[in-house]
């Protein structure tokens, strides 16, 4: 069957033609889509090249696009991406979209009409890890030492573009797009050891920047990834993801509020999966900006469903909070997690200097069916936390109505008597919307009603 192609090269914006273990699945060869855009290239034997997008570009739902290799927008260039949209990543080539910095991204979907970057792979074939994922790069602080850096993945760039893989500088508003109604289904690899590509890496993205409404479902490591940057965020999902959900590191300070993790007992990482986890940087150091992320409103449903299912031991940390971070979690629910929330103290400047100056802020929380609720190596922050936070014993007791429904549309929603329907405490903190409950739901509003997929193994693009 012959396709419609649309080839994106390293040199020249745009051409037309027409034709007839992270990534450790067996390659099925794609399907066969018709009027499918191809942007970007793969190397000689199949791998990532680098390309770039030279020219101001929209993408229209009546395609379909298929990334290869590592897609640049090139500074000073705005890639637009109408609402329906589908984008699929190639697998071999792990094709990833970056926007460096000076370049903008607005991808701006309905609910009714969300962007959807996914696998190419077949239905019923796709798995984790499939390609790679978005990677934004803007020019706010980080704590780096020089305060710039090439951002984690592996990437190479085009020709022209020697530093169109750094992040960071010194402006906080930096504008890098808008991420609004958009699914990420899939991406995530690892390039080389300890070298990974996240379904969403943030690199010193700026406050001007709006992430709203994002579900990354089955990522290949770290869902979200904020390195440095000052960028704010509302209406996250991260479903059935590797690694980590919510990963934090480098001086980040952006506000989050309403994001909703759902772990999958059947996806882990061998490095540990936790809900939350969070760095100052990776030895702890005492650089600043320190990581002073705050986020609200969240609801972690981790791997113990609370009737007695075993999960495998690499699932740690509802929040793990460590190596001299300072980050804040409030009117939140953990619930599930073999450990609620740690204090880590093992590496770098003890992380409790900062929960004990009330920098570090962990309260007004429901934490339920975690058999180690809380955990410190000071018994008085153990005891603190235990006190400014509600402790359920069984996960039952949160009472949220269907939580651990997979490949099918769960609810998230709090039953009557719910003790996350109050409770919630916005006192001394600003830039939130200010709500009576705790976690990223009450009793009514379901904000992941239409945009968001459940089973997008077995849905049909």
């Amino acid at each position: 069957m012959k396709k419609n192609l649309l080839i994106l090269s390293s040199m020249v914006a745009l051409f037309f033609a027409s034709c007839g273990d992270k990534d450790k699945n067996v390659d099925t060869p794609p399907p066969t889509k018709t009027d499918t855009v191809i942007v970007g290239q793969a190397d000689g034997s199949g791998g990532p090249a680098a390309s770039k997008i030279s020219v101001n570009t929209t993408w229209t739902a009546n395609k379909k696009y298929l990334l290869k290799g590592f897609v640049y927008v090139e500074p000073g260039v705005t890639l637009t991406i109408e609402p329906g949209t589908v984008i699929f990543g190639d697998k071999l080539s792990k094709a990833s979209l970056i926007i460096p910095r000076g370049a903008k991204i607005m991808a701006q979907g309905t609910a009714d009409k969300p962007i959807v970057f996914t696998s190419y792979m077949a239905k019923g074939n796709r798995k984790t890890g499939d390609w790679g994922g978005i990677i934004l790069l803007g020019k706010a602080p980080n704590n780096l030492a020089s305060g710039k850096n090439i951002i984690e993945g592996g990437l190479t760039t085009p020709t022209g573009g020697s530093d169109w893989n750094v992040h960071g500088g010194t402006d906080a508003n930096d504008n890098s797009g808008v991420l609004k109604y958009v699914r990420i289904e899939f991406a995530g690899v690892e390039y080389s050891s300890n070298n990974e590509i996240n379904s969403l890496t943030m690199g010193s993205v700026g406050a001007g920047t709006t992430i709203s409404y994002v579900q990354v479902y089955a990522g290949g490591d770290d869902s979200f990834e904020w390195f440095g940057g000052t960028v704010n965020a509302d209406h996250l999902v991260s479903v059935k993801a590797w690694d980590d959900d919510l990963d934090t590191d480098n001086g980040f300070s952006g506000k989050i509020q309403f994001a909703l993790v759902q772990r999958n007992p059947s996806a882990f990482d061998v490095s540990g999966s936790n809900g939350f986890e969070s760095d100052n940087d990776a030895d702890g150091t005492t650089n600043t900006p320190q990581t002073k992320a705050m986020f609200s409103n969240i609801t972690v449903i981790g791997p113990l469903n609370g009737t007695g299912n075993i999960v495998d031991a690499k699932f740690q940390h509802g929040a793990q909070i460590r190596r001299n971070s300072s980050q804040s979690v409030v009117n939140s629910m953990f619930v599930g997690y073999p450990i609620g929330v740690y204090i880590d103290d093992t590496k770098g400047t003890a992380t409790s200097l900062s929960y004990k100056s009330g920098s570090l802020l962990f309260k007004s929380n429901v934490i339920a069916g975690c058999p180690i609720p809380v955990k410190a190596t000071d018994a008085t922050i153990v005891a603190t936390l235990t006190t400014d936070n509600t402790i359920l014993a069984n996960v039952a007791d949160a009472k949220v109505t269907d939580a651990f429904k997979f490949n099918a549309k769960p609810n998230f929603l709090l039953a009557t008597g719910s003790p996350a329907l109050t409770g919630a405490s916005f006192a001394g903190i600003t830039g939130f919307q200010t709500v009576a409950y705790r976690g990223a739901f009450d009793g009514t509003n379901d904000w992941t009603a239409k945009w968001t997929n459940w089973d997008a193994e077995n849905t049909d693009y």
